[in-house]
């Protein structure tokens, strides 16, 4: 099993944590600081945790338990703060899941394992499906995935929903929970026909209404070669292996373009992972011999630089970063090709600033966390070791949405995964610690970063409960209180402006799925 955070490891990579009785969530709808799709250079999502809950037939609600070892949660006590907002559901036992790029919340009712979606500015509720004992559920921009009755293979029966064409069962035995939807919403990629053991697979595009749908791959190999999905323009991408990965770059970097679905082999013997320019036009791609660029349809490859390892295409496409073989970071120019050593040693990414000129990365990484470096990917300059203790991560957003601070975790506490949360302005100074048990964090607008404070592991679904604060960074460090005892997981309105949350500390007439404003 995976621990929560996402971001630790080379490249952004998809939450494929497994999670007991009722499932875990990931949303994918967030804006990505890489432009372009697949290896997971698409997912902005906090993340996902192991874990169950204890269902309580009698009255219909989930019962909290504690993480295996460690302290059980605190009783809520007898002033339980009320929760604030606009209540879009009331029950028991719902659970946010993920908001669509289009407004609704995905929430499900953990008792009666059922999805649904509503409205973030009110109006009814609407059912997506059933769910089973065991799912998963992932939001990528205007469609939801849903896989129910999931098996310890993680295979499940897939279900798609969007607002526009409502719930369709498109696949009875799909792999969760990689799903990638078109832009607009109109069509999706997905994993079919996946062998009981969840080894091998098909993969398939349909539109989002469940019908269409079109075998792109057969028969693929999963195992260590899982396929990366995407888009780009009219054409549908993927990684894949169609025989079992070898000891080096395996993978095929293959493109399909609608509406005929035509296949084009745009690199073989690939790391597993790609991203596309915004336009749409070209893929960077990863091999033994470097780092490449290939137009999207087909045709021959350009060098970016033949000691470059794995990376992404920022600002539109019209620059990479990336590391290399020798462990520095780099930044290069497509055309022409024009490497750049920003800094000499680096391991991995932790996200690039939405403005496309600053990057967070780690340079050595341990089990109890990494170290924490800013750099700027324009150009050369000494980069910022805001935490040089091997306990550093980031568990949420890396950047406030206006660029100007870098957002950081330290000290992880083993039991809660709470740690001291930081942030760094990145035009130099000295970090400011804004929390000291803090479970995640989520970017607002401009410097405004929502965080959940005062947390108290509860294992289950929710994971434990938290208070929600907000800091508008750029007029004060001093957090404003929302709401106590909130349910750990929450989400962010696409425009950045309101919080959704579910509060279950106290059963009753208040329970449910609140929106609140971003104060």
């Amino acid at each position: 099993m995976l621990s929560r955070s996402v971001r630790l490891g080379t490249l952004s990579l998809p939450v494929l944590a497994w999670c007991s009785l009722q499932g875990c969530s990931s949303t994918t709808n967030s804006a990505s600081p890489f432009d372009g799709g697949g290896g997971g250079g698409n997912d902005d999502s906090p993340s996902a945790v192991d874990g169950g809950a204890a269902l309580n037939p009698d009255s219909g609600i989930v019962q909290d338990d504690a993480p295996p070892g460690c302290p059980g949660p605190a009783a809520p006590g007898a002033n339980v703060e009320a929760p604030v907002g606009r209540l879009l559901a009331s029950g028991n036992s719902l659970s946010v899941r993920g908001v669509t790029s289009d407004g609704y919340e995905i929430f499900s009712d953990d008792y009666a394992l059922q999805l649904y979606a509503v409205p973030v500015a009110g109006g009814d509720v609407q059912t997506i499906g059933a769910l089973g004992s065991q799912f998963w559920v992932t939001v990528v921009g205007q469609v939801v995935f849903a896989w129910s009755n999931v098996s310890a293979a993680d295979v499940g029966a897939l279900t798609i929903w969007s607002s526009a064409h409502g719930a369709h069962s498109i696949a009875p035995s799909s792999f969760g929970i990689l799903g990638a939807s078109s832009s607009d919403g109109s069509q999706v990629l997905y994993l079919a026909n996946v062998d009981s053991q969840g080894q091998t697979g098909d993969v398939y595009v349909a539109n989002s209404d469940g019908s269409g749908a079109s075998s792109l791959l057969q028969g693929q190999q999963l195992t260590g070669c899982f396929p990366q999905l995407g888009f780009a323009g009219s054409y549908a991408i993927a990684s894949h292996c169609d025989v079992a990965r070898g000891t080096g770059p395996s993978a095929t970097i293959s493109s399909f373009q609608s509406p005929g679905w035509n296949r084009a082999d745009l690199m073989t013997s690939a790391e597993n992972t790609w991203s596309a320019d915004a336009a749409g036009t070209i893929v960077l791609v990863s091999t033994n011999s470097g780092i490449l660029v290939a137009p999207v349809g087909g045709g021959s490859a350009t060098m970016i630089d033949s000691s470059g390892f794995l990376g992404q295409l920022i600002s539109g496409g019209t620059r990479a970063i990336y590391g290399t073989t020798t462990g520095a970071l780099r930044s290069s120019t497509i055309s022409p090709p024009s490497p750049t050593t920003l800094a000499p040693a680096w391991g991995g990414f932790y996200g690039v600033s939405p403005s496309q000129s600053s990057v967070l990365y780690y340079r050595n990484q341990a089990s109890t966390g990494t170290d924490i470096v800013l750099s700027s990917t324009l150009a050369p300059a000494t980069p910022q070791v805001l935490s040089s203790g091997m306990n550093g991560v980031v568990n949420g957003a890396p950047f406030t949405a206006d660029s100007t601070y870098a957002l950081y975790s330290t000290g992880t506490d083993v039991c809660t995964g709470a740690a001291a949360f930081n942030a760094y302005p990145v035009s130099g100074g000295s970090p400011i610690q804004i929390g000291s048990n803090v479970w995640g964090d989520w970017s607002a607008t401009g410097a405004k970063v929502i965080f959940n404070d005062n947390y108290v592991a509860t294992g289950g679904l929710r994971y434990g409960r938290a208070d929600i604060e907000v800091v508008d960074l750029a007029s004060s460090t001093t957090a404003t209180h929302v709401i106590s005892q909130a349910d750990a997981v929450i989400d962010v309105s696409p425009a950045g402006d309101e919080i959704i949350y579910s509060w279950t500390v106290q059963p009753g007439a208040q329970a449910g799925i609140y929106v609140v404003p971003v104060p």
